[in-house]
């Protein structure tokens, strides 16, 4: 039986939350080493072992590259897909993949499945409200610059000046 590493150790129990932070950064920047990490916490007066911030680091770097692997599967799913509901359905059927996954393994307790179901909805329905306002501040933007165009036609404004103001109206939204 393979040995379970425990997810507490002296970088992520004893550090102040700022320090821990800093350590952090100094992982994912190119160059450094444990050697580093660790005198920068000689310097702030922690004596942690080069091998309490190994494993530590491994873990960081761990979930650090499964975010970004995520990340990058979510910018080409945006980019295939659209950004908006198309998206937001998508990353709904991947949850509910991963959720019966870690059920069929064993991985999910099952008391903390209503609990992860309605945070999920949660977020969905905070998608759905997002959309909508996205739709709404589209239509008065549309609107207003409808409302420009009628004007500055009467005004005698220039087709130029007309197209800078739609660029950067259209950049806030």
């Amino acid at each position: 039986m393979a040995a379970v590493r425990r997810k507490h150790g002296r970088v992520r129990d004893e550090l102040p939350v700022e320090i821990r932070e800093q350590v952090d950064r100094l992982l994912i920047e190119p160059g450094n080493t444990y050697d580093d990490i660790k005198a920068f916490l000689d310097e702030q007066g922690f004596d942690i072992s080069r091998s309490a911030i190994g494993r530590y680091g491994q873990d960081f770097l761990n979930t650090y590259q499964q975010l970004k692997i995520i990340e990058d599967k979510s910018r080409v799913l945006v980019s295939e897909a659209g950004d908006g509901m198309v998206l937001e359905e998508a990353t709904a059927k991947m949850f509910s993949q991963m959720i019966l996954e870690a059920q069929l393994s064993g991985k999910l307790d099952i008391k903390k499945l209503p609990r992860i179901i309605s945070d999920f909805a949660r977020l969905q329905a905070s998608s759905v409200l997002r959309e909508r306002l996205k739709k709404e501040v589209s239509k008065r933007a549309d609107k207003a610059l409808d409302n420009i165009a009628k004007k500055t036609r009467k005004k005698n404004i220039d087709p130029e000046t007309l197209k800078i103001i739609k660029e950067e109206i259209y950049g806030i939204i």
